[in-house]
């Protein structure tokens, strides 16, 4: 069998070419990522590495765009764009989810898809990639210490109708178009809130239960999760309502963006 060192390290060089090079020039980080790669093409052999490795490219290039132009000004930089990409590249080669979770490479992936928990998902850290029975919601609660946000869907030019922000230490920001009722006018109002987690059911995997309290409002969630439209990609991570007589809209870990 012939070695596989002479590809990996043509799409080592490939990869630089589109400006996915380090961040640093330490030669140990170097050598990690070139070690993590190598685990990645032995693990999923020559074809599936190198198809992973196009969608992969792709998702750190259009991060970087939309990190340095903004989402509206760069080609590809919707986070829905990327997020597909990143899950084209690990669903063709599960090894890229520590790829995408440690390499310096990765880096403005990682930034541009932090406020989601789909990012969670494409990294492993989350072991859910799509709503069945085998969904593991374990350290769920950990996540959202991380910092995520969820939106309601863009409505046209006022984008999203509500958004909340989970942050450290069980607090939040809710965020929501108001009307003034004299003026007509729709602003963006936000009010500082609290937020818990709690199981189901009993079991550690089960779904969660997000409860939030804002200005004096208590508003019950269940997270889930909506299987994708095509094979390969992001899984939609979401926050429904429990009650049907909540004027609070669905919420998802992805949002349209630049609507008009």
């Amino acid at each position: 069998m012939p070695s596989l060192r002479p590809l990996f390290v043509l799409s080592l060089v490939t990869l630089g070419a589109v400006g996915c090079a380090a961040p640093s020039d330490d030669p140990a980080t170097e050598a990690e990522s070139v070690d993590q790669n190598e685990e990645a093409l032995t693990a999923c052999g020559a074809t599936k590495y190198n198809e992973a490795l196009a969608h992969y490219k792709n998702a750190v290039a259009w991060s970087k765009d939309r990190n340095a132009n903004g989402v509206c000004n760069s080609d590809n930089g919707f986070l829905w764009s990327i997020a597909d990409e990143a899950s084209r590249a690990v669903m063709t080669c599960g090894e890229f989810r520590s790829v995408i979770r440690t390499s310096p490479w990765a880096a403005p992936l990682r930034t541009a898809l932090a406020p989601s928990l789909t990012l969670r998902s494409l990294t492993g850290e989350l072991l859910v990639i799509k709503n069945s029975s085998y969904a593991n919601w374990t350290g769920a609660e950990k996540l959202f210490q991380s910092g995520i946000s969820f939106w309601a869907r863009a409505e046209g030019a006022y984008g999203s109708k509500v958004r909340i922000d989970f942050a450290a230490n069980g607090k939040a920001t809710w965020g929501e178009l108001v009307m003034n009722d004299v003026t007509g006018d729709i602003t963006w109002s936000s009010t500082s809130a609290t937020y818990s987690i709690t199981k189901a059911n009993a079991r550690e995997s089960g779904v969660r239960t997000v409860t939030v309290v804002h200005a004096g409002k208590t508003q019950k969630f269940t997270l889930g999760v909506e299987n994708p439209v095509e094979y390969g990609a992001a899984p939609l991570f979401t926050l429904q309502p429990t009650t049907t007589t909540s004027t609070t809209p669905k919420l998802y870990s992805l949002v349209s963006e630049c609507d008009a």
